[in-house]
């Protein structure tokens, strides 16, 4: 299944091929990122199709999951796991290219967001795992497995001095978990507060 939106092409056997590379050999992943282009349309080709079945898994799980059959809920519920991830690109983008400079490198948006953008990889997958059967919560921690996604790429990708690569990873992972953590405590607490 092959679809194109103006100039993205969005392949779910490709997604599927990049994922699976993504998780069990991450070296060669970012070895072969690393000399591609990562362009905004290659990234959202990449995140769309992610994006849209979580939104569907979450308002599917959580509409089986209640008693009254009302929709505004577990709608408003997708929206708010669409919101989070594209928020946490965003901001997790510009924290990732900034503190690059700050640890004396250069600058360099295409590589923050490869990093950014495959490093979610895992989260969202989780994400829709939990979507859907909202009492597997446990394998929330498989998400984690994003810090070592990020830690792999940004060794590979980020051209920093040797002293520094280190900090700047840890620092990064750091900065973009807590971001990551604050949008969704602040987007829950949103939607309970409207519903």
């Amino acid at each position: 299944m092959r679809q194109n939106f103006e100039g993205m092409d969005i392949s779910f056997s490709k997604i599927v091929a990049e994922v699976k590379q993504l998780i069990l050999k991450p070296s060669e992943f970012w070895q072969e990122k690393k000399n591609s282009d990562g362009d905004r349309t290659t990234i959202i080709a990449y995140l769309l199709p992610f994006l849209l079945v979580l939104a569907l898994v979450v308002f599917v799980g959580e509409f089986f999951k209640r008693t009254d059959f009302f929709i505004e809920y577990p709608l408003l519920k997708a929206v708010r796991e669409i919101l989070l991830f594209v928020l946490a690109y965003i901001i997790g983008v510009y924290f990732t290219n900034e503190l690059i400079k700050t640890f004396g490198g250069e600058k360099d948006i295409q590589t923050a967001r490869k990093l950014v953008a495959y490093s979610l990889t895992p989260l969202l997958l989780v994400s829709m795992i939990t979507g859907l059967f909202p009492f597997l919560y446990v394998v929330d921690i498989l998400g984690m497995y994003s810090f070592y996604l990020f830690w792999v790429g940004a060794k590979e990708l980020v051209t920093l001095p040797e002293n520094k690569a280190h900090s700047y990873i840890l620092i990064t992972i750091v900065v973009n978990f807590f971001v990551f953590s604050f949008l969704s405590i602040l987007l829950s607490k949103l939607l309970n507060a409207y519903y």
